[in-house]
Parts: C-alpha cells; structure tokens; sequence
C-alpha cells in the first residue's frame, strides 16, 4: 500500500479518536452513558443501525468469493425478515419501556436470577471476536504488520475512544462511518462497472448463479433460523431504547433495512468480480481488499479501505459497547432501581436520599461498565487471535443466542406467552448447553448427533421446555387438584 493510502488511513483512524475522547456527555445518568439520554433522531438512529449491523464485510466476501449470489440469501434476505419483524412486532413496545438492556427487561419479567444468566448468555454470545478478527486483518494489510499485533492495537485503540464518550460516542462515529462505508462500495462498484463491463461475471461457475451456491439446502436454511436471533439482538433493542420516540424507533428500522439491500447489492456484486477477477486467491477472505488492490490506483485504495474499516469498526465498537453495558448494568450491577427509605415520612427527605442512591448507582454502573469494556475487549481480541474463520465464529456464537434467548426474550413483550420464572431459566440454560455440547461433538468427531445442527438441536430443546411449561405442566396441576378435590 502506498504511503498516501495508508496516510489517509491514519487522519480517518486519528479523527475517530478525537470524536471519541472530546466527546463527553453531560448527562451523568445511567440513561445518559448507557443509551446518550435516549434521544436519538432519525437520520442518527438509521445511522448507527445500518452500520452496527453490517460489521463482518470479510466474511461477506468471503462466502460471496466462494458461494456467489446465494451470499445474498444467507447474509441479506434471512436477516430483512427479521429486521422486519423486529420493526413491525417490537420496536414500538421496546422504546415505550423503561428498560436499559436486555437483561435489564429480562430481570423485570422474570426476576434477577433470571436476568443475570441471561446477562452471562449476552455477554458471551455478543463479544466481537468476528470483528475483531476483520479489523485486525485490514490494519495488517495496510501496515505490513502481523495480524496479532493489528489486534491488540485495534484493542487499545477501541477502548480509548469509547471511554469517554460511552453511547454518545458510538452513535456519534457511526454516522460518519456509515457515510464512509456507503462511498467506498459506490466507488468500487461503479469502477468495476465502467472498467470491466459484465464480460468477467461470465467466466464464474455455474454454482455462483444458484440460489444455494453449490451447497445443501440445509446449510443455507439454516442462517435463516439464525437470523431469528434478531429479534433478541441486543444492538438492536439498544437503539430501540435510545430512540427518541416510539416512531423513531419503527420508521428507523424499516428505513435501515433499504440501506441494507442497496450495501448487499454492492457487496455480492464485488465479490462476483473478485471471484472472476482474482479465481486462484489463496486466502477467500481477503477477497475485497484483493480487488481493491487489483482495480484502484493509490490514493482511491485509502479511501476504500477507510469504508471497509467503517464498516468493521461501527459493527465492533457498538458489540463491545454492549458486551461492556451488559457486565456494568447486569452481571455486576444492580437489576432493580433505588427506593425511597422507609424510615423517613418526610417527602423531601425521601428525595434527597433517593437522588443519593442514584447518583451512587450511576457512578458505579460507569465504573463497572468501563471494567467490562477492558474485559470484553481482552477477551474478544484472544478469540480473534485462536479463530481462524469469521464464519465459524458467526454461527457458534449466533446459533448459541437463538436457541438461548429468543423465545424468553419475545414473551417478555407479549404477556400471553409469559413462562413461570423457574422454567425460563431452564429453558435457557438447556437450550444453551444443547447447542454448546453439539459444537463439540461435531468438532471433536466429525459429525452431528442424529444429524441435527447445533441450532436446531438446542432450538428443540428449547421448544419442548416451553411447550411443557405452557401446555402439559398445567393441566398436569389441574388434573392434581380436581384428584384432591375428588377425593375430599
């Protein structure tokens, strides 16, 4: 890479540190740090959901380089239908709740036990490693250095920035990293276009045009069970809490997943020309930067690894920003709010002593929150370093919280669905072992049991515990009272 390119790599990586250490919040609130007051707009909700969701652009060339246009059915269509549905079904219910994060809302519901697994799954499931892992990949592309080294860097360099600034400083980033990642695959598809015509797109094997990309059906329904996991994503019920209002909330939602289909369209489109262009890559998920190499002089290759850098660092700040809320709020914090004493009859006595306790949890959430920032990003940089594949890291950790999480999260929305507390723990904590003990299994021998994947194992495990707890365990109690009752 040239000196002007990796010149213009280094003002975009100074000026989003500046944002990030001169931005400070002057709300002290727990609110404030956590979710920037919940007042974001639309153009700023959009944003910073677009960009938060769209972080793995290496392994989306990846899967595009090897499988064609069905990376478009795996990475795009599953995950519209349930930004969709989170739209249409949750968005308005999350924003006109008092939650601050998913355990938060999972603790009301179903008490503090409940919550703080729950708090333990999303810390888990939503560490970065992925992330990490493409950040450090680019960095180590762009400065010839090794790809451990460009990981721990990316590590300290996270941390610095959101620190300070907390919520406020991941939206703030975001809306410019969103600009910046729309620009660079504008500019390299409509390169492509004008350069090559459609004339190398006609060399790509036939898979490349098919639905499936060569593969077993199965292995492509299964990212549509997956992307379930939507609607218990934790970034996106952030953003639902941070919004303005209700409206904010919905219309940010479906605007964002236009966004997404216009990036998709651009992504699968460059790595059909990667594939045409470079077939004898050795390594598949350098497939972006390789094209950008091939095709863009100096000075256009900066600008479009600043957009692959956007796109990585918008999706890696704001999981770690979570992963960090979710030790400081729900692992470590506290799940209930502070009550007025009950030994003082005086109002105002009342106030003063609750502003204290407020004021106190504040503080020590901030605190604790900024550990589990350190913590998270320590852990997620080792995953990044033992993983070798994005994908892989993809499906274990989103196959975990789908089968996990979805179900106690959606009857948290809805009251007729609600479990009893005991079961919900249950539920999660055996669909959680199910997918985690199939992973092994298929590692360590090659195979799955009763050829099920891991997700649909643990989603079946998952079911069952409701249906049983919904279904057979009351009329199991009915059918043991009108017995008693008989036989008084």
């Amino acid at each position: 890479m040239s000196p002007i390119d990796q010149i213009l790599i280094v003002l975009f990586l100074a000026a989003t540190l500046a944002v990030g250490l001169l931005l400070k919040t002057n709300d002290k609130s727990q609110a404030g740090y956590l979710l920037g007051g919940r007042a974001l707009t639309l153009p700023a909700f959009i944003a910073t959901t677009v960009s938060t969701w769209y972080g793995g652009i290496l392994g989306v060339g990846e899967y595009s380089y090897n499988y064609g246009i069905s990376s478009w059915l795996v990475f795009g269509v599953p995950y519209y239908i349930g930004a969709l549905l989170f739209a249409l079904l949750l968005c308005k219910r999350a924003r006109e709740s008092n939650s601050l994060t998913l355990p938060h809302r999972l603790g009301i519901t179903y008490g503090r036990h409940v919550g703080r697994f729950a708090a333990i799954l999303v810390f888990l499931t939503s560490l970065p490693a992925a992330y990490m892992l493409i950040m450090g990949t680019l960095l180590s592309m762009t400065f010839g250095i090794s790809q451990s080294l460009a990981i721990l860097l990316t590590a300290v360099f996270i941390v610095l920035y959101l620190w300070r600034g907390g919520f406020s400083a991941v939206t703030k980033t975001d809306f410019f990293q969103c600009i910046m990642m729309f620009g660079g695959f504008i500019m390299l598809s409509a390169i492509l276009l004008a350069q090559y015509g459609t004339a190398p797109l006609q060399t790509l094997p036939p898979t490349h045009w098919s639905p499936t990309g060569g593969m077993p059906i199965g292995s492509v329904l299964i990212w549509y069970v997956i992307a379930l996991s939507t609607l218990a994503e934790p970034n996106f019920f952030q953003r639902a809490f941070a919004a303005k209002t209700p409206a904010v909330a919905k219309n940010g939602m479906l605007l964002s997943i236009v966004c997404w289909l216009c990036f998709d369209a651009m992504t699968t489109l460059c790595g059909l020309y990667a594939r045409a262009l470079l077939p004898d890559l050795d390594t598949p998920l350098h497939a972006f930067p390789a094209l950008a190499q091939h095709v863009l002089p100096a000075g256009l290759l900066g600008l479009f690894f600043i957009s692959m850098l956007s796109t990585v660092m918008s999706t890696l700040d704001s999981n770690l920003f979570t992963v960090a809320t979710t030790f400081g709020r729900d692992i470590f914090g506290f799940q209930t709010d502070p009550k007025p004493t009950a030994q003082h009859t005086d109002t105002k006595e009342n106030e003063k002593i609750t502003k204290k306790k407020v004021d106190f949890l504040d503080d020590i959430v901030t605190k604790r929150t900024r550990i589990g920032l350190i913590l998270a990003t320590f852990i997620a940089s080792i995953l990044a370093i033992f993983f070798g594949s994005v994908i892989e890291i993809w499906k274990i950790f989103g196959s975990i919280s789908a089968a996990a999480l979805l179900i106690p999260i959606l009857s948290t929305w809805f009251p007729k669905l609600k479990m009893n507390a005991k079961s919900a723990f249950v539920l999660m904590l055996a669909s959680a072992v199910t997918t985690i003990l199939w992973f092994a299994i298929k590692k360590i021998y090659a195979y799955s049991p009763l050829g099920l994947e891991p997700l649909f194992a643990g989603g079946i495990v998952s079911i069952l515990i409701y249906m049983l707890d919904k279904f057979i365990i009351p009329k199991l109690k009915t059918s043991h009272e009108q017995n008693s009752a008989i036989n008084k």
